[in-house]
């Protein structure tokens, strides 16, 4: 029995001695030393050097998609823009009509350097200006297709898109802005002194559709309660300068006409003798206008021709520049139209 003890209790001391010794290995067990021709030796997992601790973030420090730190996401680049082709035309000769409003030299002088500049810049062979007798001729040479373009005074476009389908394109820009006037002119000789007097006097004016020689001055005759065809001997003579020669001349006592005409008067001896009697209201600059079954291309490439037209050419004798124009534009005529086109008479 004593034997027996002896050996359990000399195996139990064994088995401390091993489960001891298994232990201590195990805690002081560190990784392998690496030698320079061990094959992992010169790894270095994610770019990171042994002494460069930055790949390392404590919770605080990590920025996370959404949160203050990060950076917002960059929205993609834009295409690349394509350059267009120009515009092909199909024709190769671009008609402008318009009214007779100076003599036909005075108006190729005012249209000469533009039409050059727009010929140029269509790139095609001619732009030639077509007159008429009056805004109607060239209003229904237009609807008929006979022209391309018209180029009238606001109110000719009021009346003639009632008989056609017109679209405006572009509206005239003058230094003096986009708007003018018309003039109530007669001589110093005190005959008439001032609108009042104009009763029982020859008073000359433009034509029917003339926004600035006709229109715009029977509103205001209107207002002061004056129908120059009950008390007056009315005349139209077609043309603004026509007007200003008439009573330059002394044919007519009163003449109606642009204000601007008045500049084409080079003797200042005979600009003293005018006196002007009264102005109308501001009258919307001239419009440029097409049918709207207009070829889309034609008339792109016309606005686009125009908007480029600056006003340093020191040979335009206008200095004429060009905007985009709409309807909207001409809601004042429309609303002097509708006040006075009771008033209205044709020769």
């Amino acid at each position: 029995m004593d034997t027996f003890r002896s050996f359990g209790t000399y195996l139990l001391f064994a088995l401390l001695l091993v489960f001891s010794a298994n232990r201590g290995y195990a805690e002081s067990q560190d990784f392998p030393t690496l030698h320079a021709d061990d094959p992992y030796a010169n790894t270095n997992y994610q770019g990171f050097t042994d002494d460069d601790d930055s790949w390392y973030q404590t919770e605080d420090e990590t920025s996370y998609p959404g949160s203050p730190e990060a950076e917002p996401p960059q929205p993609p680049p834009p295409p690349p823009v394509v350059p267009q082709p120009p515009v092909q035309l199909d024709q190769k000769t671009v008609l402008i009509g318009r009214p007779p409003y100076l003599s036909l030299s005075e108006m190729m002088r005012h249209v000469g350097t533009l039409f050059a500049f727009l010929k140029k810049e269509m790139g095609v062979k001619e732009v030639r200006l077509v007159t008429g007798q009056d805004y109607t001729s060239v209003l229904a040479a237009l609807i008929r297709g006979k022209i391309d373009f018209a180029w009238v005074g606001p109110m000719a476009y009021v009346i003639g898109n009632e008989k056609g389908d017109l679209m405006p394109i572009a509206k005239a820009q003058h230094q003096g802005g986009a708007a003018y006037r018309g003039v109530f002119i007669t001589l110093k000789n005190g005959r008439v002194l001032g609108l009042d007097d104009i009763r029982g006097k020859t008073v000359g004016f433009v034509d029917p559709e003339s926004a600035s020689g006709y229109l715009y001055p029977l509103y205001l005759l209107k207002r002061l309660k004056i129908d120059p065809h009950k008390v007056c001997k009315v005349l139209f003579l077609k043309k603004h300068d026509a007007v200003l020669g008439a009573v330059l001349d002394g044919k007519i006592d009163v003449g109606v006409c642009l204000e601007a005409t008045l500049k084409t008067i080079s003797d200042p001896k005979q600009l003293n003798r005018i006196l002007v009697l009264g102005k109308t209201d501001e009258v919307p600059s001239d419009v440029i206008v097409c049918r709207k079954d207009c070829p889309v291309n034609l008339r792109e490439r016309f606005l686009e021709a125009l908007l480029k037209r600056t006003a340093s050419d020191a040979a335009d004798p206008l200095r004429q520049t060009f905007a985009p124009a709409e309807d909207a534009d001409f809601q004042s005529v429309q609303e002097v139209w509708n006040a006075v086109r009771s008033m209205i008479r044709h020769p």
